[in-house]
């Protein structure tokens, strides 16, 4: 006769993989409004909140190498985003491209800087100066680079706190230039600017106390697997999302202008 092996709980949770569940939560949001509800422009402000979490983790983990994932899903979603504009001149390459070439630069990056603000200046001014030129053709362009370095000067505050002021700065930095960019891009109005301001203001006092640990809160064993599922495997989750929606998104399209058609045609009769 043999027993059943016993039901182990689900490991504890991270707090990466809390902040990874969150930003794919928050970018489930926007890609709805991209795809199915592009007048409802708060889905947009709500998902402005997602991007920065992810390049913050970019820049504050130590890995250099580049899965192959990667370059796989980021051709992937950039040919999805062809099929839905219809124009080649407005796709960008996608997010993941960026974070490659993030994780390519990091370590001279983190060479360049060191401990000099002055350095960390030139480049968070250069990451600005850049934008009209990287913007077009990358998703996220040079502003992801700014979160990067933040994340990056995080890292360094854990193993040296002297550098907290270059870490405030390179933080004041990137949230600043991001809030201005995205506003005028999505030309929100005063009250969603204000929620996108306040919200990225949330942002940055999350990422600022984050440490890299389990997490204080640990939820039932049926979440925290759900949570950490997610932390390993969010960039997965972001392209089968997107897949999911834009093909939700083209059925609605089609729906809608089938009803329009009908619509003229009984008119016409």
């Amino acid at each position: 006769m043999t027993t059943a092996e016993p039901f182990l709980p689900a490991p504890p949770v991270t707090t990466t993989d809390v902040l990874k569940a969150t930003a794919l939560l928050l970018i489930l949001v926007d890609h709805v409004g991209h795809f199915l509800a592009d007048e409802w422009a708060i889905l947009r402000v709500i998902g402005r909140l997602g991007v920065p979490i992810f390049f913050f983790l970019i820049g504050f983990a130590r890995r250099q190498e580049i899965p192959w994932s990667w370059l796989a899903l980021g051709i992937l979603l950039t040919g999805v985003d062809y099929l839905w504009l219809g124009a080649l001149e407005d796709v960008q390459l996608n997010i993941l491209f960026n974070f490659a070439l993030i994780r390519l630069a990091l370590p001279i990056v983190e060479r360049f800087i060191e401990r000099s603000f002055l350095r960390l200046a030139l480049l968070l001014l250069g990451c600005a100066l850049l934008m009209p030129l990287v913007n077009p053709w990358l998703e996220y362009g040079a502003e992801g680079w700014l979160f990067a370095a933040f994340g990056l000067m995080h890292r360094k505050v854990l193993a040296d706190a002297s550098v907290g002021p270059l870490r405030d700065f390179a933080a004041l930095v990137a949230f600043a230039v991001y809030a201005v960019v995205e506003q005028r891009d999505y030309g929100f109005g005063l009250l969603n600017t204000v929620l996108l301001v306040l919200g990225l203001g949330a942002i940055a006092m999350i990422l600022r106390d984050f440490r890299r640990g389990d997490s204080r809160f640990q939820p039932p064993s049926g979440l925290r697997r759900a949570l950490r599922f997610c932390g390993r495997h969010s960039l997965e989750i972001y392209a089968a999302q997107i897949v999911l929606l834009a093909a939700l998104g083209s059925l609605w399209s089609t729906d809608g202008e089938d009803t329009e058609t009908g619509d003229a045609d009984d008119q016409a009769a």
